[in-house]
């Protein structure tokens, strides 16, 4: 089974979740990925409590999402040996994943002017908090306020008079990842074609506005959030509850043709035709009341039984799953969508695979992440390192 990044070399020196799941994607695909940590670690193997998870080096899976399929090595860069160790690895890389902020790199001298001269073939690619320009350029960004805050997600999608709801880790930073290993993806291809490297940058900002940009460029027209469900444009896409307390997604833009099948459906045949429902421009800014009509015939019955109904008249619908109905979801599994992951604490966990499915890659067997420098020996040992710098490099607090 050939990846098809395989032979590709990638230098990770980052933290958290954005830039590290994007070298994961690029591990996922063949890659080889060397992931530079200090010597205390990616702050990601330490915060997992904030979601519930342990943190163990036995078992630590808020780390192994963005992490699986790599190499670390423990690299003090305030020593020049560690440096110097650094520069030989970006000499043999082809990609260099970043989210350190732009005047920290500088510091380091590894921003892309200071090393496109000295590796004019080497792919430079950043993740930022809201961009290279601007009053904000050199912000700290997390998808918290860089993403759900500035981006128009905290503020806008909430039930109308109620409060924002508590963002969700990694939301938004996993979004950022795919989209930089999209443009990774077409510099390799440049390259390829020219020799030449590229920089390539995502920000957490304009990957925000970019996923609401329906919205976004709607605001010039007056359309805005938050709303009440009640007050929602077309009653066709909106949630409804259900006897059992669940909650129906109906998705169905076209509201003239799927009237008389939607009121069918919930036993109301009487309104079918009736003008004052029937078209979508006889319910503009009054939908509240047809929305009623259907609230009050959704709550007679279960939300398995609704999907059932809509299922039989074509009708887009799903139940609204909650996560741990997620981890056992038989399409999730069919798909292999999700994984097993065998810790060495004798649990058998779930985790999420990536959303690129390649035809020529079989089922993937996963194992952990790297724990903090497990690789730094072999790493210096490739680089012609002896046994006995290496050595000395751990006494010197160089490496781990």
């Amino acid at each position: 089974m050939t990846k098809p990044l395989e032979g590709v070399k990638v230098l990770e020196l980052a933290t958290f979740v954005a830039a590290p799941t994007c070298a994961r994607a690029l591990a996922d695909w063949g890659a080889e990925v060397i992931k530079v940590e200090s010597l205390s670690g990616d702050p990601i193997r330490f915060i997992g409590g904030n979601t519930k998870f342990p943190t163990l080096p036995e078992e630590n899976p808020n780390f192994d999402l963005g992490n699986i399929g790599k190499k670390s090595i423990a690299l003090n860069l305030k020593d020049e040996k560690g440096m110097a160790v650094l520069h030989k690895l970006l000499a043999i890389s082809d990609i260099f994943i970043t989210n350190n902020r732009t005047k920290a790199l500088e510091k380091m001298g590894l921003s892309y002017e200071q090393l496109k001269e000295k590796y004019p073939s080497l792919i430079f690619a950043q993740v930022l908090g809201y961009g290279e320009k601007g009053p904000l350029k050199d912000k700290p960004g997390f998808d918290f306020t860089a993403y759900y805050a500035r981006g128009g997600i905290t503020g806008t999608l909430y039930e109308k008079d109620t409060s924002p709801v508590n963002p969700v880790p990694g939301f938004g930073d996993n979004q950022v990842a795919l989209s930089l290993a999209s443009g990774i993806l077409a510099a390799l291809y440049k390259r390829a074609k020219t020799g030449i490297g590229d920089k390539v940058t995502v920000s957490l900002y304009h990957t925000a506005i970019f996923m609401l940009n329906t919205a976004i460029a709607a605001a010039q027209y007056g359309f805005s959030y938050p709303v009440s469900r009640k007050e929602v444009g077309n009653p066709f896409l909106n949630t409804y509850k259900t006897q059992d307390g669940r909650w129906l997604q109906l998705a169905g833009p076209e509201y003239d043709r799927l009237f008389p099948v939607i009121m069918q459906a919930i036993g109301r045949e009487d309104l079918i035709g009736n003008e004052k429902y029937c078209k979508f421009k006889s319910i503009i800014g009054k939908t509240a009341e047809i929305v009623g009509i259907i609230e009050a015939e959704v709550i007679k019955k279960t939300a398995d039984e609704w999907m059932l109904i809509f299922e039989h008249c074509d009708v887009p619908c799903e139940k609204a799953l909650l996560w741990d109905e997620i981890l056992k979801d038989e399409q999730a599994w069919a798909n292999e969508y999700l994984h097993e992951i065998h810790y060495a604490t004798g649990n058998i966990r779930t985790l999420i695979s990536l959303p690129v499915k390649f035809n020529s890659i079989g089922k993937e067997e996963y194992t952990r992440g790297p724990l903090i420098g497990e690789n730094t020996a072999k790493i210096l040992e490739n680089l012609k390192y002896s046994t006995e710098e290496i050595q000395q490099f751990s006494k010197d607090k160089v490496t781990l």
